[in-house]
């Protein structure tokens, strides 16, 4: 129990510290640490994401926009499979979690489609297809459907 509270504050520590970087500087770290996860077995790759889904909220809206832009732009410059497994990955502890869900309220979900939005066609196409297609193999693709909002299905 000890090590798991100390294991959230860091990865809180972790995400506040580069959600404050400059974007130069936050974009190579969030592409390297993206692609040392996809090297991770699945055991570590589920602690990850759950230390990730308890502490995000915990980082301040602008400042988690400004990771998750960049997680996103990381995501979007890796092959398709690559982006598949890391959303499958996430998707699925979602599935398994859905009380992770209720977190994303419609602000939340309205910034991740302004962010979506805003990327250039190619990167926003490479990134819808490959989420849609996981939701698409997830054993409750209903869960997800109700947070994308209609815009980003336009």
């Amino acid at each position: 129990m000890v090590k798991e509270i100390h294991a959230s504050t860091f990865v809180e520590n972790i995400l506040n510290i580069l959600s404050n970087l400059p974007t130069g500087l936050r974009n190579p770290i969030v592409k390297n640490r993206l692609n040392e996860f996809l090297l991770f077995d699945d055991n570590e790759k589920k602690g990850i994401i759950n230390d990730i889904l308890v502490n995000y909220g915990k980082i301040n809206h602008e400042s988690l926009m400004n990771l998750i832009e960049s997680w996103l732009y990381s995501l979007s410059e890796l092959r398709s499979d690559q982006v598949n497994s890391i959303f499958y990955h996430y998707l699925i502890e979602m599935a398994l979690n859905p009380r992770l869900l209720k977190d994303f309220n419609s602000d939340f979900v309205n910034s991740l489609s302004r962010i979506l939005i805003s990327f250039p066609e190619k990167k926003r196409t490479t990134l819808l297809y490959c989420f849609f297609e996981m939701i698409l193999n997830m054993p409750n693709p209903q869960l997800f459907r109700k947070i994308i909002p209609s815009r980003i299905l336009e």
